[in-house]
């Protein structure tokens, strides 16, 4: 179920005080906060964030609006072109469900492989449980706000966060549904500490993040401007060039 207004899942009511999604943009996933992979080895989440990695928060008992988000994800990533997993991204499912175990999570994650549609490779999309502690500090860490409704239930944001390597905040993508342009900008604002292409800071000059429509939209003034001014700057180049070669020929 969705709440108006804004991306929520939950199956039964619940206060807006426990249930937000509070920015923290800039800020850091916490140092020490270690978890389970599918596998079940031990994974300290900063350390496993070594380039531009997209985190998906659900609890994988979810029958509601988790597997639309995972979903969601699976199909962007079907479709991605610009950047490709393992050399420009790696994503994580994060459960905040500390009963969710690594065999769980090890059945999720084949069956959204499979909904990829295409061949991605297994070790950059990491399915990660953990307990209560563990969990509270990631939760906290993203401004994600969720509470228990029963045995099996939660009330709790629908998003994507998007971090640097390192584990810098740098974008939240809300809802279930994204586009591959999306994405694909959100991975280079992550990527914006490391040397990009020149094609890479173009895209990124030429386009910003609109928090309203949560996308990014065609920065219009900021184009027209630098037009502007490299059309300025090479009049009057030409018209020194000119103004030189006629003195020359007196």
């Amino acid at each position: 179920m969705l709440v108006a207004g804004s991306a929520f899942g939950h199956e039964s009511p619940a206060t807006s005080a426990d249930i937000a999604l509070e920015y923290k943009l800039g800020q850091n996933l916490p140092a020490h906060a270690v978890f389970l992979d599918e596998k079940g080895s031990r994974v300290n989440l900063r350390d496993a964030i070594d380039r531009p990695t997209i985190i998906a928060p659900v609890y994988l008992g979810c029958m509601h609006v988790c597997p639309m988000l995972l979903n969601g994800l699976a199909e962007v990533l079907g479709k991605l072109d610009m950047v490709k997993p393992g050399r420009d991204f790696k994503v994580i499912t994060l459960s905040f469900d500390d009963k969710d175990t690594p065999s769980i999570a090890l059945d999720k994650k084949r069956n959204y492989l499979k909904a990829i549609g295409r061949p991605f490779p297994a070790k950059e999309w990491t399915f990660l449980t953990g307990d209560a502690a563990a969990v509270r500090q990631f939760t906290d860490s993203i401004g994600f706000k969720f509470q228990r409704d029963s045995e099996h239930d939660f009330s709790h944001p629908v998003t994507l966060v998007v971090v640097a390597p390192g584990g810098k905040i740098v974008r939240y993508l809300e809802g279930t549904t994204f586009l591959p342009f999306d994405i694909t900008m959100a991975v280079n604002e992550a990527a914006e500490g490391r040397v990009g292409s020149a094609g890479r800071r173009v895209l990124m000059y030429c386009f910003s993040y609109d928090p309203l429509k949560k996308s990014y939209v065609f920065n219009v003034l900021k184009v027209v401007g630098t037009v502007v001014v490299l059309f300025v700057g090479s009049f009057f180049a030409y018209l020194m060039i000119t103004t030189r070669k006629k003195r020359g020929s007196v």
